[in-house]
């Protein structure tokens, strides 16, 4: 059936809310208009057209989210049930709880995880920013990052952690790491901490001394500290650095600072 012969079919039924054919319609035109159907809405029941328009827009996999410890969400339309590989985007109103919950449409609270099927943490879904969703059968497993912002004091390390912007006076290395875990976070490892050091502008002058790291010395009786030394190379002291260091007793007190998982 030709576009024009379609067009005065539907001229001729303007009061039908549907369009039914018993036969394929071929869309063949040479022009690029003449080969679209236009004016579907957004899909209000699951058997609606969709439009390639709401379909661009995930106008059917869409939805703002409330609640901190279920996440209710309305889709339209409203789907019939959860299906393996169902893909949802929600856009959270309130800071979430540890162990949240997604519930669409009334369907029923499933946990939410993210990766390895860990249950979510308490604010790992930022308020206003949208979250992407797939579930797999028993959950909803999150496919976007869910990084945290930083706390006050912290910057950004990397993209997985947070570190202080200055060290702290010098603790034992128990008491140091004692402190952070006080502050809800940890010592920073060797790792993250020469990584910050290496790429954030600015953090070689907030080095003023040694600084411990929670990282092995290959050193049966030492703890690993950072950011002066030589790194052992020789008995010389090269100064401040993001490559040295050296070990030293865990009960000297050497300065320190946090990190925090974002």
């Amino acid at each position: 059936m030709r576009p024009v012969a379609c067009a005065l079919i539907l001229a001729a039924l303007p009061a039908l809310a549907q369009w039914q054919v018993p036969l394929p319609v071929v869309l063949d035109g040479s022009d690029p208009g003449q080969r679209q159907v236009i004016g579907l809405a957004d899909p209000a029941v699951p058997e609606a057209g969709v439009s390639v328009d709401a379909g661009r827009a995930n106008a059917t996999r869409y939805a703002e989210a409330s609640g901190t410890l279920v996440l209710t969400a309305s889709l339209i339309p409203a789907p019939a049930g959860y299906s393996t590989g169902m893909v949802v985007t929600l856009i959270p109103s309130e800071a979430n709880l540890a162990g949240a919950e997604i519930d669409l449409n009334g369907l029923g609270p499933m946990p939410a995880v993210k990766l390895g099927g860990v249950p979510l943490d308490s604010a790992d879904l930022a308020v206003g920013v949208p979250h992407r969703f797939v579930f797999d059968g028993t959950s909803f497993q999150l496919l976007s990052s869910a990084y945290r912002p930083c706390p006050a004091g912290y910057s950004i390390g990397g993209r997985e952690y947070c570190i202080a912007d200055s060290s702290q006076a010098a603790l034992p290395f128990i008491d140091a790491g004692s402190a952070c875990f006080n502050a809800n976070a940890r010592l920073c490892t060797w790792s993250e901490w020469t990584h910050a050091c290496l790429s954030k502008p600015g953090f070689i002058g907030s080095i003023v001394d040694y600084e411990w790291v929670d990282h092995a010395a290959n050193n049966t009786s030492n703890a690993k500290r950072v950011g002066r030394g030589s790194d052992g190379a020789s008995t010389e002291d090269l100064g401040i650095g993001c490559i040295h260091g050296h070990h030293t007793l865990p009960t000297n007190p050497v300065r320190f600072r946090c990190c925090t998982s974002r």
